[in-house]
């Protein structure tokens, strides 16, 4: 052989040796392509699920950046039949190597569930759902008409007697919890929220913690900024007691099914009993589940001067003594 076809082959092996750890370093080493919002999320292997199958699952959840090279990194590796079945949680910008390696010995028997502040019942079914505990027609078949404590009962019929009453939080959920186990677990929270000190300031106030609760809820959904909470509770608490409709947007945006931006005067005249703008006091149950923030401000909210208040463009509420007053905030924010 000529020397110079020998040199010649020699470059190309060299070349297809770096070309094949190229390769390799893709398929092993390149991070997933996970959204930087999620810290980790929630996959479950079944019984008889294919490689294929398992690849494209975690293509679509973001986890790998080719299913085709994901199965050709496990028939190298010779870890193909060696994934287990089972429930994982992958954390973020896990490499492939790594996600083998989890998908092969790290499978869980509960799954880490952040239910945020403000969440619906609709919206923990969802959530549930998502990450493959329960379905949510399981969720909400429950929701209607498990009821583990006697205060959740209100005067007027809801959808939901648990709704307002499932903390929001993190919990370590076990894989095979029923639905009714996942709303005690959130149940119990809430409860272990109403401490006796809080219980007696409510006797003293003649506040239910049905009313405390629901009044809690629409202080969660209208505030987007804690330094708003406690202002807003108070003037809902003041208008309570002066007997006026609370008008709280919030309550039309849980009529709708969805958080509208600008409640339009057509909105306010919607015929519900959750309709504040046009029914005197609460509406008849919470209109979501608060968090602590939000209970805390009902509970320390005292006198107020003011009577009304408007969300601005950038979700800061500015607070009126008067309706005149009201009305140029808001043609000052909106305009006519």
């Amino acid at each position: 052989m000529k020397k110079g076809i020998r040199i010649a082959l020699g470059i190309f092996a060299v070349l297809l040796c770096i070309g094949a750890a190229t390769l390799w370093g893709a398929m092993y080493y390149l991070p997933n392509t996970f959204n930087e919002t999620t810290d980790e999320q929630v996959v479950v292997i079944e019984e008889k699920q294919t490689g294929a199958e398992i690849a494209q699952m975690l293509y679509e959840k973001g986890l790998i950046r080719s299913p085709e090279l994901f199965r050709l990194a496990l028939r190298i590796s010779g870890n193909g039949a060696k994934l287990q079945t089972g429930y994982y949680q992958i954390p973020n910008k896990v490499n492939q190597t790594e996600l083998i390696e989890l998908l092969q010995k790290g499978h869980v028997k509960a799954v880490r569930v952040t239910i945020p502040e403000g969440y619906t019942i609709g919206e923990i079914a969802i959530a549930l759902e998502k990450d493959r505990l329960v379905t949510a027609k399981e969720f909400l078949d429950v929701a209607k008409n498990y009821v583990p404590y006697q205060y959740m009962y209100g005067p007027k019929p809801v959808t939901y007697r648990v709704e307002g009453f499932l903390f929001p939080s993190t919990y370590d959920i076990p894989v095979d919890a029923s639905a009714k186990d996942i709303i005690d677990l959130m149940a119990r929270e809430m409860n272990s929220q109403l401490t006796p000190d809080i219980r007696k300031q409510l006797d003293d106030e003649h506040m239910t913690i049905f009313e405390f609760i629901t009044l809690a809820s629409l202080v969660e959904k209208e505030a987007l900024f804690d330094k708003d909470r406690e202002p807003i509770a108070a003037v809902f608490k003041k208008r309570l007691k002066l007997g006026m409709p609370i008008q709280s947007d919030a309550s039309i945006q849980y009529i709708l099914g969805y958080p509208k931006a600008h409640v339009t005067i057509e909105d306010t005249q919607l015929q519900s009993p959750y309709n504040t703008y046009i029914i005197n006091g609460l509406p008849p149950g919470p209109i979501a589940n608060p968090g602590k923030k939000s209970l805390e401000a009902v509970l320390n909210a005292g006198d107020t001067e003011y009577l009304y208040f408007v969300a601005d463009k950038e979700g800061h509420n500015h607070f009126t003594k008067t309706y005149e007053e009201h009305l140029k905030v808001v043609e000052s924010i909106y305009g006519n």
